[in-house]
């Protein structure tokens, strides 16, 4: 806990000095940027479909990447299937791929962590420093080492235009409705390549709702590999983890991605005063930057009536949304690597998560840290996730550590 408190004084510092308010000249944020409005006819477009494409220079924090790089706008839907769009940033090394069969593609999901299209990867990859410190800002370098590894990388802004933060069926249908779009990109043949998916904390419980809705959304997609890191299995347990920490505040602003996808819960209205100016103050802000607002706050001190999460039409919608409660099995092998003392992330829930996957019969490999928590495992867990999926792309058997998940 002791790393974490410093860890996160860093980030906040970092927040402050490199804020949108003090940054100057940069691009416009998705929201205000005409390439991502929708077409008129977004209805009759098949999810996955193609809207627009244009190039980008994709950055690592503040250097440019000698890659190809397109920002691809494509039509998905929401949690009730209306047809909207979001993008995905693709990323391709120049050099010809070396391996066997098609050039492998990786959809790496960032930890978006935000309620505005600020934290959406597809801003922080090309704004750099001047679009602020943000999750999606802070794992450039995760991205680049995929690529590195010679793969096409597909970035998807998967919280969608609207940046409904924990909405799993969103963040579900952007990731594989990107794939779709990526499948059917002309500038490059990417049609046949192998696919995997891959995220840490908020970007794993993304992934994971891909995963688990693949085969009765886009059983077509040739997803070979899933890896999630310091998954977030249940999101009840993600709050009560955050509830009253250094990061207090970052409960309110996560509260509008639910108000944002669930209108009828009038979340705003189950606030106290205090917890009505502190939802309208963390309206517009990315994780990095909520937790700036009020160090150590509990959900006790912002709620009108005590136990507002526990109002069962509030604690269906959180089940709804946590990948232990949800329906469906990853159709792939699952790597999920998580420290055993991660704060934020507990173990426990995601544990409960791989357990489901093995009684499915799907092979799952858990690795566990001793010794680091949440933030240290995102570096500590790369290796790992690059082997596994090199593994899966070489066609390697699986390896199955089902035996070791607790039940």
């Amino acid at each position: 806990m002791r790393f974490v408190t410093a860890a996160l004084a860093t980030i906040i510092t970092a927040v402050l000095l490199s804020s949108p308010a003090n940054a100057t000249g940069a691009a416009p944020i998705p929201e205000n940027d005409p390439f991502f409005e929708p077409p008129a006819d977004v209805a009759q477009l098949e999810p996955g479909d193609i809207v627009r494409v244009r190039t980008v220079q994709v950055k690592a924090f503040e250097l440019p990447i000698p890659v190809d790089a397109w920002q691809i706008l494509y039509r998905t839907s929401d949690r009730r299937d209306r047809p909207t769009v979001t993008a995905t940033t693709l990323i391709v090394p120049r050099a010809a791929w070396r391996g066997s069969g098609p050039r492998p593609v990786v959809s790496y999901q960032t930890a978006e962590d935000g309620v505005s299209t600020r934290c959406a990867p597809s801003y922080a990859l090309t704004a750099g420093l001047r679009g602020g410190y943000t999750g999606s800002y802070s794992e450039g370098p995760v991205v680049i080492a995929a690529v590195m590894q010679g793969w096409a990388v597909s970035v998807p802004d998967y919280e969608g235009m609207e940046s409904q933060f924990l909405v799993a069926d969103v963040a579900g249908k952007a990731i594989l409705d990107g794939l779709r779009a990526v499948r059917d990109f002309t500038e490059i043949d990417l049609s046949d390549s192998p696919a995997a998916i891959w995220g840490y904390s908020g970007g794993a419980f993304a992934t994971a709702a891909a995963a688990q809705m693949q085969e009765s959304y886009a059983p077509e997609l040739n997803i070979v590999a899933v890896s999630l890191g310091g998954l977030l299995g249940d999101v009840r347990a993600t709050i009560d983890a955050f509830d009253g920490s250094v990061a207090g505040s970052a409960v309110p602003m996560g509260m509008h991605g639910i108000d944002r996808a669930y209108p009828e819960l009038q979340i705003r209205e189950r606030l106290n005063p205090l917890g009505q100016r502190l939802f309208e103050q963390t309206a517009d802000l990315c994780l990095f930057e909520a937790v700036v607002v009020r160090p150590f706050l509990t959900v006790a001190q912002i709620e009108a009536e005590p136990g507002m999460l526990d109002r069962p039409e509030v604690a269906a919608v959180l089940q709804e949304n946590s990948p232990m409660m949800r329906a469906g099995t990853p159709m792939a092998p699952v790597y999920e690597y998580h420290a055993l003392f991660d704060e934020f992330a507990p173990i426990e829930p995601a544990q409960r998560v791989l357990r489901n996957y093995c009684d499915a019969g799907v092979d799952v490999q858990h690795q566990t840290t001793l010794l680091g928590e949440h933030l240290t495992e995102i570096v500590l867990g790369i290796p790992g996730a690059l082997n596994f999926l090199n593994q899966r792309f070489a066609d390697k058997p699986a390896k199955n550590t089902c035996a070791r998940v607790p039940r």
